[in-house]
């Protein structure tokens, strides 16, 4: 009898239930497996088969304490016991850039817009910036460009601003009165001929190259 209450106890107090099980029990049988996505090894799914109509119950358990489940011996053990050996894929690396520069984004469709990198500290920052309107961003340039001939024909959104600098070719070009080098003009060619001006601000601690013509965290300001 005490040996009886003894396992219901231990039962209660070292299994949790759960509506929605981590196996396929159908798939597995009746049983008690493992729950692969489980990064700590304690967590099992324990399958009864209901004859009367010819399905599976499955129930999600956690073994009690320092204990692990292991899948040979379908109990929980010591983790002394087992080594758990399970890991969890690391998070994808989502950054478009590798280097210092300029590249399209890859979320603009109609070649709208692109993304300028600038790496600091080991990471890159990442700033997407609109291309003028009815221009479309040349990966081969890294310059918006109103003769580049993208994959669809959706004319960006307008981006304009003014500056005391005048335009006479396309490019980047640094500002001469920043002392700090943290801003840049971007010249661009209209469709009437025309250039069309906009400022821009390196990110963070980056500042803008001149010989370069990029933001970066390797180029020394001689004002600064």
């Amino acid at each position: 009898m005490d040996r009886k209450l003894g396992l219901t106890v231990f039962f209660v107090l070292c299994t949790i239930w759960q509506v929605n099980a981590a196996v396929n029990c159908t798939a597995t049988g009746a049983g008690r497996f493992t729950d692969g996505t489980d990064p700590t090894c304690q967590n099992y799914t324990y399958c009864v088969f209901v004859s009367s109509n010819s399905s599976y119950l499955a129930y999600n358990y956690v073994c009690p304490s320092t204990s692990v489940f292991n899948p040979a011996s379908a109990k929980c053990t010591a983790s002394t016991n087992y080594v758990c050996n399970v890991t969890t894929p690391a998070p994808a690396n989502t950054s478009v850039c590798t280097a210092d520069g300029f590249v399209a984004d890859p979320n603009a469709v109609n070649c709208s817009s692109y993304i300028q990198c600038v790496q600091i500290n080991g990471t890159f920052d990442e700033t997407t910036f609109t291309c003028p309107a009815n221009t479309f961003y040349d990966p081969n340039t890294t310059l918006c460009d109103s003769n580049y001939t993208c994959t669809t024909n959706t004319p960006p959104a307008a981006n304009t601003t003014t500056a005391p600098f005048t335009c006479s070719t396309v490019g980047r070009f640094a500002n001469s009165a920043d002392t700090a080098c943290k801003t840049y003009y971007y010249c661009v060619l209209a469709n009437n001929g025309t250039f069309v001006q906009y400022n821009y601000t390196c990110p963070t601690t980056s500042v803008f190259s001149p010989t370069s013509r990029l933001c970066t965290t390797s180029y020394t300001c001689p004002t600064s």
